[in-house]
This record gives C-alpha cells, structure tokens and sequence, in this order.
C-alpha cells in the first residue's frame, strides 16, 4: 500500500498546530467584532423638538463610514426637499442646514456605507418649535428594488466559481500530476477546462465593478452604465481584486502550460495561482473584523484551502479515468491529493466556523439574519460534501490503492471518480451560495420608515364662564415613527396663537389598544422644552391605539381628551 510520506505528515501536523493557535488567538481577541456599521448617536435625537434651528445634524456610527452622493436627504414636513451639504469623517456623517428653518417637523434620510462594502440605510425625524400636524413621506429618489444586489451575488458566484477552479487546477497540474504520464488528449481537455474556468472568473470579476457601485449608491440597474456606478471612491478595492486575479492567473496558466515545464516553473506557477485566489480577501467582512490582520488571514486560508480542493476533484474527474490500468499512476495520484485532503477538510471547517464566529458575534444573528440562514445552508452542504469525502477516503481509496488484484483496484478507482464528480458538484453549489452570503448583511439593516402624526386639541384649562380666549390652551400630540416596536410621544401644550406655553404642567400620557386588550398604563413623560414633553415607549402590535392626555389645570379642573394612532 503506497503511505503518504513523512514530510506531508509533517506538514499537516504544522498547519494543524497553527490552526490552534489562530483559534485561540480570535477566539481570546478582547476586541468585539463590528463587520457592520451600527448608528450609535444622533444630534438632534430621534423626536426631539427644538427652539431653533439647528447648526448641523450629525450621524454617529460605531466604525468608521463613507457617504455616496446624495447620501443624505433633508426634507420639510410637506416632503418637499430642503437644501443641506453633506460631509463625512472617520465615525460621523454630518449635514449642514440653511441658517433658518421654519417651524416643523424635518426628515432626515440617510444611506452610508459600512468599511465591509455593505450599505445600511435609515432615517431620522425631529421638530423645530413644534411638530408638525402631518407629516408627508419624503419624495425620496426611487430605490433599487434589490435587482442590483441579486445580479451582484451572481456575478460574484460566478467569479468564486472560475477563480478557485482555476486557481485549483494549476495547482493541480504542477503538483499532483507531477512526474505523471498523462494522454496529450486528457492534457489538452484540462487546458481547456483551465481556460474555461479562468474566463468564467474574469467576466464575473468585471461584472462585480459597476455592480458593487450600484449597489453600494442604491443605483438602479438601468444605471450600470453611468460613471457613478464605477466611481473609484467606491469600487478602487474591487478593481485592485479583479486585476490580481486576472494578471495572476495569466502569469500561472501561460506557464503551466508550457512543454518542458521545470521545478522552478511549477513553483511560479503555484505562486502566480496563489495571488489570483488569495485577492478577494481584500475586501468583504474580513478587513471589518477586529483584529483585522487575523481575520484576514483565517479568510486566506480558507481560500487556499478551497481553490486546493476544487481544483484537485476537477483534476481528478478528469484524468482518473484515463490512468485506468496503471495502478502506480493511480495510486500516485491519489495519494498526493488525499494526503492532504483531509487536512484541507479540516481548515475548511476551523477557518469558516472562526470567521463566522468573528462576524456574526453571537448566536441570534445566526438565525435571525439572512446572513445567518444562508451560513446555515452553507454548512449544510459543506458537511455532506465532509461525509463524501470521508466515505472516498476511508472506503474506498484504500481499495483503489491497495486491493487485492487489478479488476478491484480499477473498479475501484472508478468509484473513486464518482465520488469525486459528486464531490464537485456540491462545492459549485456551495460557491453559489457564498456568491450570494458575501451581498449579505450579518445585521439586518434599520428599517427606513415613513414618520406618521396625528394632531388633537384638548379642552381649554379653565372651563369657567368667565375664562377668556386668551386663557384657553390647546395640545399637540404626535406618535413617531408610528410603526410597531420603539416610538416616541411628542406633547406641546399651545395657547390658542400655536405657541407652546412657558411653565405648563406636566400632561398625563395613557396609551391603550383601542379594542381594550392591551393597557400600557401611564408612560413617563420628559420636559424637552417650552411646554413640550416626551414620553417613549414601545408598541407591541400593529393597529389601532387610543392616547389619553390629562392636563391638571387645578385641583378640581383636569381636562382630558384621547386620540387614536393608527400603527403599522
């Protein structure tokens, strides 16, 4: 039986112990990770209602953002536009306001883009003198409805796809067909297959440029073709990727497959390959992740480790056939990729369970992000592709290896071939899905809603005959954003001119459902400013709700009045 030698043993003793080491150096890392920008701080706060208008508004984030053209959008009350310049630095987005605003509620609708490449989006509302009786949706420009994205996960499938084969195969060629007598008609078939994948990698990687600026801006796909869609602001780390790829698999398949290849030309071959496979690390949720440097290099590993092992069952579906009745090719062959097979099954799996780990930080987002299910499914596949292999390995390779007589060690080298096709056929699918995985938030981005409010006037605070017009007072209420979950509860007591009062007493909030199911009682409320206040709460379901004001204007006079929310 033909042994894997000493020094492979060796080597995947070593890449072992160095697979320890990583693990206990991400996993004893003190820095969280943060792979998706989080807004942490708003200056006006969600709600707020201020006496004037404010210099700036200023966006807080928890790791450093970028901002595209027209990332920030202000608007009126009306929904119409209000003119503001936008400017960002390292954690904070901020805009700059005309000098004077009017009275109102504003809308301020923000896109920005986290250091992993993903956009995240959001909005925030706030009040100057009072807030508005209504509230209009913002005229915001139409979105891309997530065609873009869509495209952008295939392309990017299709790049992953031709690039580890390609990748694979050369290392393939150099190392595992080393020193073996192959057909010219099944050198010239993996040539072909080598270019093949090799174009497959380049029209993705092409494609993935304006379709990472589009998705980046929120650009529509009929806009591909625009220059901002490939704006290098946006997309430069992209075309650094793409031009690695391309230059080193060039440089790799123009020298494997020259006649008379040497050592040395192996060697530059296998290195040329290693950058075209190794680029993509450059960019995505990995250069996010605290620490960076370790990370990054749990991702290089895992796509060495992946080009390795694709490249190696294309190889091997493509030229064990042809090695039928020569047992010590067969043997040869085999024996070199399945040394370190089981070796790349295992820094597979050590490399993508840390990198998650890393990025989902925690088990939730697992199953509460798309994320986290499409991580899900790609586990699913990547263990029935361990099962594969491990069935090839320890069934039958050994019988193809090192059976009894020639017709069982053929016969066995043929189920070997099937296993491995199979085993090809589930990494392509797994790559797809890892297309799609990389276009994937591990959070889920805030929500972008539309702010809703209502108005009602309570009775005046001293209901005697004598009380005068100018005695009377009115109130404001609104519920913002209107949605269920958090919202916030703006009150602002108001003489019968619409100026809210100095020194008003402290209103009285009850919020219900209006069926009667659901008492949220009392909510505390927060003076904020001239006769305004602020209660937050948060609404457990859509529906209908009933707000009750109580105004104590004296000991014997508390005028009260609801209102009723309609929550999405």
């Amino acid at each position: 039986m033909t042994r894997v030698p000493r020094s492979l043993t060796a080597a995947g003793l070593a890449l072992a112990a160095l697979l320890v080491l990583a693990a206990g150096l991400v996993v004893g890392a003190a820095a969280p990770a943060s792979a998706h920008a989080t807004l942490v701080g708003t200056d006006p706060t969600e709600g707020e209602v201020l006496t004037s208008t404010p210099d700036v508004v200023t966006l807080t984030f928890d790791e450093a953002v970028s901002v595209p053209a027209d990332g920030v959008l202000v608007y009126d009350a009306a929904g119409e536009p209000v003119e503001a310049e936008v400017r960002s630095a390292d954690k904070q987005i901020t805009t700059d306001l005309p000098e004077s605003l009017d009275d109102g509620t504003y809308v301020v609708v923000w896109r920005a883009i986290s250091a992993d490449g993903h956009p995240i989006a959001g909005s925030l509302t706030f009040s100057i003198g009072a807030p508005s009786p209504e509230v209009a949706a913002p005229k915001t420009p139409e979105a891309d409805s997530g065609s873009v994205r869509t495209a952008l996960s295939i392309a990017q499938g299709i790049n992953y796809l031709g690039l580890l084969a390609a990748a694979g195969l050369v290392v393939f060629l150099a190392w595992t067909l080393a020193g073996v007598r192959i057909d010219d008609g099944v050198r010239d078939r993996l040539h072909r297959v080598l270019w093949s994948a090799a174009g497959l990698a380049f029209l993705g990687g092409i494609a993935t440029i304006p379709l990472t600026g589009a998705y980046q801006q929120g650009l529509a796909i009929t806009q591909l073709g625009e220059s901002q869609a490939v704006d290098l602001a946006f997309v430069g780390d992209d075309l650094l990727v793409v031009g690695l790829e391309v230059v080193g698999l060039l440089v790799a398949m123009v020298t494997i497959t020259r006649a008379g290849l040497g050592p040395r030309g192996r060697r530059l071959a296998i290195a040329a390959a290693a950058v075209a496979a190794l680029a993509p690390a450059l960019v995505g949720h990995s250069r996010a992740i605290d620490p960076v440097w370790l990370v990054t290099t749990t991702d290089l590993l895992h796509l060495a480790a992946g080009a390795t092992w694709l490249g190696g069952l294309l190889g091997l579906a493509l030229t064990l056939r042809s090695l039928s009745g020569r047992e010590q090719d067969v043997a040869r062959v085999l024996t070199r990729f399945s040394g370190i097979a089981a070796a790349l099954l295992g820094l597979l799996a050590v490399t993508g369970v840390l990198m998650a780990w890393r990025i989902l930080d925690g088990w939730r987002p697992l199953f509460d992000t798309s994320y986290g299910r499409l991580l899900i499914v790609k586990v699913a596949i990547a263990g029935v592709v361990a099962m594969v292999a491990g069935y090839n390995r320890l069934r039958l390779l050994p019988a193809a290896t090192g059976g009894l007589g020639h017709t069982a060690r053929r016969d066995a080298a043929r189920r070997v071939g099937r296993a491995v096709r199979v085993e090809a056929g589930l990494l392509v699918v797994l790559l797809g899905v890892t297309g799609f995985l990389t276009n994937q938030s591990p959070r889920e981005a805030p929500v972008v809603r539309d702010p809703v409010a209502s108005r009602v006037e309570v009775g005046v605070l001293d209901e005697s005959a004598t009380a005068s017009e100018q005695d009377a007072a009115k109130v404001l209420a609104t519920l913002l954003p209107g949605t269920r979950g958090a919202n916030t509860i703006t009150v602002q007591i108001q003489d019968v001119g619409g100026e809210p009062i100095d020194g008003a007493a402290e209103p009285v909030l009850t919020v219900r459902s209006a069926d009667g199911e659901v008492d949220l009682g009392t909510q505390p409320v927060v003076p904020t400013g001239a006769g305004t206040f602020v209660a937050d709460l948060v609404i457990p379901a859509s529906g209908q709700w009933v707000l009750q004001v109580s105004l104590r204007a004296s000991e014997f006079d508390n005028p009260l009045t609801t209102v009723t929310f309609e929550v999405r």
